[in-house]
């Protein structure tokens, strides 16, 4: 067994030899390829938890708990139930599959693409550069390894990474060659610039050139579904907010209004306090549909402001609630309803178990 060993060893360490050069660049490829994943790990990872932790005192915490999670938590247990359950559902473990995914289609391909590079390298300086080619395969690679590479800077710029965004990358590196031998054999005299250009597309273009070209071939009109999106109505979400929100599984307002906040914040990335302002948005339009435009200009502009105005009604300075009580009617005639209808609106959402936890988040 110890001979068996042996010689295995040696194998590894000659293979290593010969491969040097060829090892050492796709070490540097693969390094480059993990940098902004690890600074994200390391970094943007650990201020979103933070933001999401400071941005809830124990009360909202425990809120939280009875709300999305149906628990009973004495005050004394909310930090750490809280805390076991963040690190449980959105922990940095949640990403060794992914990122040991990447690293190994990432490692073979870019030994492949370094061994390309070295012969390229070496035709030229031989004064063979009339004859040097880029073959289908290797260009391929390279267009899919820059768009990837390139993706996961900007992701973590914006502090936009999730597992899935990983999981997207391998696969965009694993298919990097099928994708590109089949846009490659359009045309034989361009062949690994197709290759190229085609990888370095995102999946969703490379899926709306394929849905055009077999439209041309087979004289069918396939497309994707242009209804407009719902959350798209609600102010300060624009194209790539409601896409990412999207990504989260949720398209329309009334998933968006009961949806769970810190779950939306870390599938999405984004800052928790735009999410309870986009949620507290969508659970009064739940209720008052297009009024809600109009109240807006009366400080209504979503549930955690409808709260407000009932607790100051409720309240026990009678100048705050006679303020109240003068925004109640005016606010009802600008909507367009009744007086008592429209209070009634308001206290259904202001009771609503999901404002009450954006209530106490704010």
């Amino acid at each position: 067994m110890w001979s068996a060993l042996q010689s295995v060893l040696g194998s590894i360490l000659q293979f290593g030899a010969n491969h040097l050069l060829t090892l050492a660049i796709d070490a540097v490829l693969t390094g480059l390829l993990f940098q902004p994943l690890c600074s994200f790990l390391t970094n943007g990872w650990v201020r979103k938890a933070e933001e999401v932790e400071t941005s809830l005192i124990p009360e909202a915490k425990r809120t939280y708990l009875k709300v999305f999670w149906n628990m009973e938590v004495p005050a004394a247990g909310v930090e750490k139930e809280f805390s076991a359950l963040y690190s449980r559902w959105y922990g940095r473990k949640r990403y060794a599959a992914p990122l040991a995914l990447v690293f190994v289609i990432a490692a073979v391909e870019n030994f492949y693409l370094a061994q390309e590079l070295i012969r390229l390298i070496t035709e030229s300086i031989n004064g063979q550069s009339a004859t040097v080619k880029l073959t289908t395969s290797a260009a391929a690679i390279a267009g899919a390894y820059t768009f990837v590479t390139w993706d996961f800077f900007g992701r973590v710029q914006r502090r936009n990474l999730s597992t899935t965004d990983v999981l997207r990358g391998a696969l965009r590196l694993a298919m990097a060659m099928p994708v590109g031998f089949a846009f490659a054999v359009i045309s034989d005299g361009i062949g690994p610039f197709l290759a190229f250009a085609v990888g370095v597309f995102p999946l969703e273009t490379i899926s709306t050139l394929l849905r055009r070209l077999a439209n041309d071939k087979l004289k069918v009109e396939l497309g994707a579904n242009t209804s407009p999106d719902q959350v798209g109505i609600l102010p300060g979400i624009d194209r790539s907010i409601a896409d990412r929100i999207e990504d989260a599984d949720i398209t329309t307002i009334p998933q968006l209004a009961w949806c769970d906040p810190i779950a939306l914040t870390m599938r999405s990335n984004l800052a928790f306090d735009y999410v309870v302002d986009i949620v507290s948005q969508a659970l009064a339009w739940a209720y008052l549909g297009e009024k809600l435009k109009v109240l807006r200009t009366y400080g209504l502009r979503g549930a955690y402001e409808i709260r407000l105005l009932m607790n100051d009604l409720a309240s026990q300075d009678a100048s705050i609630r006679a303020k109240a009580e003068a925004v109640l009617p005016v606010a009802a005639k600008a909507a367009d309803m009744q007086v008592e209808g429209f209070a009634y609106a308001l206290a259904l959402i202001a009771e609503d178990k999901a404002t009450q936890f954006l209530f106490d988040a704010a």
